[in-house]
């Protein structure tokens, strides 16, 4: 029995590190509410306790696996030669973290949405504008974790790298977006996605957040075939970013195939479009989240 807690001195530093990496974790995800509460513009307690607003809770929700993602990624792999090495760098991942989830949610309320301001739209319950705000900060967790392993130093090219990441990840959820809209407004005459979005249709919400999700976790496959050369980063982003929009039109078109048969004899336009119908849009997501995951079963 002794002998299983017979521990080296390495160990007992490896352990030691995790130790100092999970007290990090816990205290930026504590720093979250705060966050959360500064970019919405409001007092989160008072949100959440007084108000009931479930929409807050949603995109806070959403903003801490976000984070929690990005911060398993910073964490992973070998652990710092020293204690205030491995501290600083958590630290830097994870403020950076909070600033690029700060970033994309502005992205999101000043360039996507332009007839909408999903951060004001949370302030008044808007569950369709928190699945939206969600959508996107979980995709973006989800592949600025998977960047993270990608990146095989913990120095500053490696921040630049995500920061480079970022940037792509925006522009790709950015056309997933645009895609959406034109085919909400193709085959809804005289409306607008958004103007769905702020009639709280909670249906085409969910829909919408579950092709991020799985355009996302294919993203996240990228890092599997594309390999890391520090030596050649600009050609080793030039090339992630190169596999991640074949990924995303491939996951597009694989869950339509796949709804057409999962769903054969509904009509999803008149379900989820009109009636709101929140038991079709969420099967709508789950293809889109399933047909992710195999993108990460056969390439990561």
């Amino acid at each position: 029995m002794t002998e299983l807690f017979n521990m080296s001195p390495v160990d007992v530093y490896i352990y030691q590190i995790l130790l100092l990496d999970l007290v990090i974790a816990v205290l930026m995800i504590a720093g979250l509410r705060f966050v959360t509460g500064v970019v919405a513009n409001v007092n989160s307690a008072h949100e959440l306790a007084s108000r009931d607003n479930y929409a807050f809770g949603i995109a806070m929700a959403a903003g801490i696996i976000s984070l929690a993602l990005m911060l398993t990624g910073a964490v992973a792999g070998e652990p710092g030669e020293t204690y205030l090495k491995e501290a600083v760098m958590v630290l830097s991942y994870g403020v950076l973290g909070l600033v690029l989830i700060k970033c994309g949610r502005f992205i999101q309320d000043k360039l996507l949405f332009s007839e909408m301001q999903i951060q004001a739209e949370i302030k008044q319950g808007n569950l369709a504008a928190a699945l939206v705000d969600a959508a996107n900060t979980i995709a973006m967790g989800l592949v600025l974790r998977a960047v993270m392993l990608w990146v095989e130093s913990d120095t500053l090219s490696g921040l630049l790298v995500v920061l480079a990441a970022f940037v792509l990840t925006q522009v790709l959820m950015a056309l997933v977006t645009k895609y959406r809209m034109a085919i909400y407004a193709r085959r809804t005459e005289g409306s607008s996605l958004e103007q769905a979005f702020l009639d709280n249709k909670v249906a085409l919400a969910i829909r919408f957040m579950g092709h991020l999700l799985g355009v996302a976790l294919a993203l996240t496959a990228a890092s599997g075939i594309v390999v890391y050369d520090l030596d050649n980063l600009p050609g080793a982003l030039a090339m992630w970013a190169l596999v991640t929009l074949i990924f995303a039109v491939m996951v597009s078109l694989l869950a339509a195939l796949a709804r057409l048969i999962i769903l054969y004899g509904v009509d999803t336009v008149e379900e989820v479009n009109t009636q709101n119908n929140i038991g079709v849009a969420a099967i709508e997501a789950a293809i889109f989240v399933a047909v992710g995951l195999f993108f990460i079963a056969l390439f990561l």
